[in-house]
């Protein structure tokens, strides 16, 4: 892959992951205390509040888009630029881990939550948010050593293209 185009795709899943690294570091720090509250009044007001403001916008289609772009970068980086293929590599793991414990979260956790009928699970519901809490940790940490491995991938990128372009070859 040329150079050029290597480095704007490594851009592109820097941002994307890093988008959605912020959703959701917001939401674990902003919502997951606030969750802590199961009283009725608390679960009605969290599943009117989510109904009306959506974060997918944080996880759909830039997360996901930049991991596949990530996958996509390892598989195509030569073997002779071990270092790269390990940063890439590292990243790629960590952030579909990241991207495993979001899926689950939103689907046995949020959709629940926000979207299921709250007497059928108001049982369940304390321990999944409790649960949700320390999945947000996992998720967030897995994602900012994500982020830190590919800026330090790209970080080489820039730093081999000056090399090459100083030295004229």
């Amino acid at each position: 892959m040329r150079t050029k185009v290597f480095n704007n795709l490594l851009l592109f899943s820097l941002f994307g992951i890093a988008l959605g690294f912020f959703g959701i570091l917001y939401e674990g720090i902003m919502y997951g205390p606030k969750l802590l509250n199961t009283s009725p009044d608390g679960m009605l007001f969290w599943k009117s509040f989510t109904s009306t403001i959506s974060p997918l916008g944080f996880y759909i289609p830039w997360d996901p888009l930049a991991t596949i772009v990530l996958i996509i970068l390892y598989f195509s980086t030569s073997k002779e630029r071990p270092l790269l293929k390990k940063r890439l590599g590292w990243s790629a793991v960590l952030q579909i881990t990241s991207l495993l414990l979001t899926l689950y979260i939103l689907t046995q956790i949020n959709f629940k939550r926000s979207f299921g009928d709250l007497d059928e699970y108001a049982v369940e519901i304390p321990f999944k948010v409790v649960l949700f809490n320390i999945l947000s940790v996992c998720r967030i940490i897995l994602a900012a050593i994500a982020i830190a491995f590919s800026f330090k991938s790209y970080i080489q990128t820039q730093t081999e293209k000056h090399i090459i372009k100083t030295a004229g070859i």
